[in-house]
């Protein structure tokens, strides 16, 4: 992850990793992206070493991991409890679609 991800991004994902938080990543190009492709989920570092998100934590048999997408990152968000959706870093020459 962190060879595609700047270093700001990779920063702003750590105080993340292994909570209970959802994090959301928008990838792709920031030159011609619109939305980007973005997975969510629990974060954490997995026994191979690689970041990885989960979406539940239900213990359901059909839910899987996956690594985080390489980058480059265009937006990564924050659901915390309590206190909604917070953007925690955004690329700095992508222009984020209005909504």
């Amino acid at each position: 992850m962190a060879g595609r991800w700047p270093p700001e991004a990779v920063a702003a994902l750590e105080p993340y990793l292994g909570t209970e938080h959802v994090v959301e990543v928008w990838v792709g190009d920031p030159a011609t992206s619109r939305d980007g492709t973005s997975p969510d989920g629990h974060v954490y570092v997995a026994d191979d070493a690689r970041v990885t998100a989960i979406h539940d934590r239900s213990g359901r048999p059909d839910v899987h991991p996956w690594p985080l997408l390489a980058g480059p990152v265009l937006r990564m968000t924050a659901r915390i409890r309590g206190r909604g959706r917070e953007v925690v870093h955004e690329h700095p020459s992508w222009t984020p679609p209005e909504r």
